[in-house]
């Protein structure tokens, strides 16, 4: 190895794809520096929001209600989130209209679906693995068997805007990859994937086709081909985009006048 050459994170993850192909200097910071990468307001809220929706599926049906959500909400922050989020989060009227706006993405749960009616399979289910030689791990908040009573359907949760149609497609990928990775892995064939936006209470659901996977295998693999080809010469471009708002990364980025 050459002294620019840089070794290859272990794995891929579907997060870390979309960083790389978003800033691949981004990238190189965290998953190859391994320098840590600040949770801003957005991040903190969708881990928060993700936890109660976890702790509330593992509820026997008849006890998810919303009272119990309440509940649920001011116990993990309470034992999880309190500190990070006081420490993200400066003033206590901003740590109010944090917790304000995170329970209405909660609440909005119950205008997408009956979450007495949903009967998961697996929550928080870890995902590891290789796409044509590319190691994969990842995490998916919820899978569930459809009506047919053999296949299934993996739905993810999302605190942030709904995007528009154009962009829409991309934010499919990650769930491309949780079906094949539960196919792989002997879980199960996943049919059907499903974005549920909790903050504007809409649903995007697609139909898995031969297609969308082809496409999600091919993207993994050129990923991974530019990545390793980012390590041999050490050159990771800094990308410069609206994106660069909620980066934690300013103060050492070329673009902003840091560097290493």
């Amino acid at each position: 190895m050459s002294q620019s050459e840089l070794t290859p994170p272990p794995h891929l993850s579907a997060s870390s794809i979309g960083t790389f192909h978003q800033c691949p200097l981004k990238f190189r910071y965290n998953k190859i520096d391994l320098i840590p990468d600040v949770s801003g307001e957005a991040a903190v809220m969708g881990n928060f929001v993700h936890d109660v929706l976890e702790e509330l599926y593992k509820l026997p049906p008849e006890d998810r209600t919303i009272d119990n959500a309440r509940e649920l909400a001011r116990r993990v922050w309470e034992e999880i989130w309190v500190d990070q989020a006081t420490s993200t989060v400066k003033n206590s009227e901003e740590v109010r209209m944090f917790r304000w706006r995170s329970w209405f993405c909660i609440e909005n749960l119950w205008n997408l679906e009956n979450p007495q009616e949903i009967e998961p399979d697996g929550l928080e289910f870890e995902v590891a693995g290789q796409i044509e030689g590319v190691t994969i791990k990842g995490f998916i908040d919820r899978y569930s068997t459809l009506n047919d009573g053999e296949s299934l359907i993996v739905s993810d949760y999302k605190t942030g805007k709904t995007p528009r149609p154009n962009y829409q497609e991309d934010k499919f990928f990650q769930l491309y990859l949780y079906a094949y990775m539960l196919e792989k892995m002997d879980v199960g064939v996943a049919k059907e994937i499903e974005l549920l936006y909790l903050k504007d209470g809409v649903r995007l659901k697609r139909t898995v086709s031969p297609k969308d996977t082809k496409n999600m295998i091919e993207h993994v693999v050129e990923t991974k081909r530019q990545v390793d080809e980012c390590c041999k010469t050490g050159e990771f471009e800094a990308r410069k985009s609206v994106l660069c708002n909620w980066c934690s990364y300013q103060n050492i980025c070329p673009m902003f006048g840091g560097g290493k």
